[in-house]
């Protein structure tokens, strides 16, 4: 596995934002993932792990420390019935055609999501009135605090909505087991093509952006109304403004900076604060340097 230097991050964000890491890795397979990790741990060196790079802003300013990227580790198979297996780095759009494949339904929700399978089991990531909780059977991390390979339980990982018990800063995952249901292909095969449709209707999939930007307060209560009603719709700092499209995106419309989409995301929250007296909370997580006033914007 080779580390490299001076890697700029932001061709590894939806985004398309991030200054550089100061050194950058992408291990393969599990093994290698696990050595580092015990590498990095022994050096006391800081590490970050990144999956698809969704749901993201990564400072323009770089990050100290060992980026892992984890999008090599893609294995994804069906050791028994109704059982997928997948690594970190599988993507979740391609897990869904993979158990389309196997005749398996469930994962067509995901089809549309820009996300790996560790990134997607730490944030619980849902589309469609589904979620990454409603299919984990097990879960294997690498809990760098006590260097130990731990498998657990899906009651074990305490699913909410867009988050889970592990510890993003101790936890690493290395793979997952997923249950899911029979099915007649053409029914999962329709389920898909309805996702994408509507992914590609309603999202401004033609601009980088990071995903969802908020949390939607309530059920019944959706970000992306909220701040289309608070007028937060026609919001831009500099090259980084909200979609047109949906409410709740913000788009990187060419050069936008780290700090100009949190300043953004500030005047989001405050202007559903002032109209609704609801205050909104990303749904992305930060990385690198940000000051203190910044990392406030994203406090949940």
């Amino acid at each position: 596995m080779e580390a490299q230097s001076n890697i700029a991050l932001w061709r590894y964000t939806t985004l398309k934002i991030g200054g550089e890491a100061g050194t950058f890795c992408q291990p393969e397979s599990i093994d290698e993932l696990v050595a580092l990790m015990e590498a990095l741990k022994k050096q006391d060196q800081p590490w970050f792990v990144l999956g698809g790079g969704s749901n993201l802003l990564v400072s323009s300013a770089g990050v100290k420390g060992t980026v892992i990227r984890t999008a090599q580790m893609k294995r994804m198979e069906s050791p028994e019935p109704n059982i997928i297996e997948a690594d970190a780095g599988a993507r979740l759009p391609h897990l869904a055609r993979f158990a389309a494949t196997k005749g398996l339904s469930g994962f067509e929700f995901s089809v549309g999501i820009p996300g790996t399978v560790g990134g997607g089991v730490i944030m619980n990531a849902g589309a469609h009135g589904s979620c990454m909780a409603n299919l984990v059977e097990t879960v294997t991390i690498f809990d760098t605090k006590k260097s130990e390979i731990v498998t657990l339980r899906n009651e074990e990982l305490g699913f909410v909505y867009r988050k889970c018990n592990l510890d993003p800063a101790r936890h690493v995952v290395l793979s997952a087991r997923f249950r899911l249901k029979d099915e007649r292909p053409e029914i999962i095969e329709a389920n898909i093509k309805h996702n994408e449709e509507y992914r590609w209707k309603t999202q401004p999939l033609g601009w980088p952006n990071a995903g969802s930007t908020f949390k939607n307060p309530e059920p019944t209560r959706g970000a992306g109304l909220l701040l289309d009603q608070s007028g937060a719709k026609q919001l831009k700092e500099g090259a980084a403004a909200v979609s047109a499209v949906h409410a709740n995106f913000v788009i990187n419309m060419g050069g936008a900076t780290s700090e100009e989409v949190t300043s953004l995301l500030k005047r989001m929250q405050d202007c559903v604060f002032n109209s609704f007296d609801v205050r909104l909370h990303p749904e992305w997580k930060i990385v690198g340097d940000f000051t203190d006033s910044e990392r406030q914007v994203f406090e949940s």
